[in-house]
């Protein structure tokens, strides 16, 4: 993907940069990382026609570099989210992502599905006939954004593409400060109006995808729902 900026836009005066409002458009942000990430999918040895068919699922784990996400619906508290680091240790569901330079995977595990009294859990056993399993259903994927603050944001990114640091200063392609001027400044806007955003845990994450799942895939099976002590 593109990462550009409108050089003309940028060389205009102050007035110019902050006649938009940018914490109503839509942004990107870019995380130089590496960013921790993991990959989750169920196996079967069996046609899965119910939920319970899910015999495993296969994680693996490792690093990204170059990661751009976009938030297409903004309404104020995603950018602040992002420009103070605000994150849990999951992908929250308003950031979708865009792009990446180079992954690499590094530890994998299998654990076995099992389910009772409606929930589900993900526990450490020995599977029996795991390398005669097909891998079923949609994946799962998360990038842990916890505490990371993104390397730069791209602010409007459906039009002008203004290029910014998480300290509101304007940049050139090079990632180099164009002058003083800002877009915004964090330590003047007002935390109480942009508390009202969500993030996300792994836990939630995971449940996030099973209930989806069991909604597209498998709708004779909604009862079921992830055990919160699930690993």
């Amino acid at each position: 993907m593109e990462l550009r900026t409108d050089m003309d836009t940028i060389t205009t005066n102050n007035s110019d940069l902050t006649s938009k409002d940018y914490f109503k458009l839509p942004f990107e942000v870019y995380y130089r990382g590496p960013l921790a990430v993991s990959v989750y999918e169920f196996k079967s040895d069996a046609d899965t026609v119910r939920f319970r068919d899910v015999k495993a699922v296969h994680v693996e784990q490792g690093r990204a570099w170059g990661v751009t996400f976009l938030c297409k619906d903004n309404t104020g508290p995603e950018l602040y989210f992002c420009i103070t680091a605000g994150h849990e240790d999951a992908t929250p569901p308003w950031l979708t992502f865009e792009s990446e330079d180079d992954i690499d995977f590094n530890f994998a595990c299998d654990y076995a599905v099992k389910i009772e009294n409606d929930l589900i859990s993900f526990e450490d056993e020995e599977i029996e006939g795991l390398d005669d399993m097909d891998y079923c259903a949609d994946s799962f994927v998360t990038y842990n954004l916890d505490s990371v603050y993104p390397d730069f944001i791209i602010l409007d990114s459906l039009d002008t593409r203004i290029k910014v640091d998480s300290d509101g200063y304007v940049l050139d392609d090079d990632g180099n400060r164009l002058g003083e001027e800002r877009i915004f400044d964090i330590d003047n806007l007002d935390e109480e109006v942009f508390s009202d955003y969500s993030t996300r845990e792994l836990w939630e994450a995971k449940n996030d995808w099973v209930v989806a799942l069991l909604d597209k895939e498998f709708p004779q099976d909604e009862n079921l729902r992830l055990s919160l002590d699930t690993l």
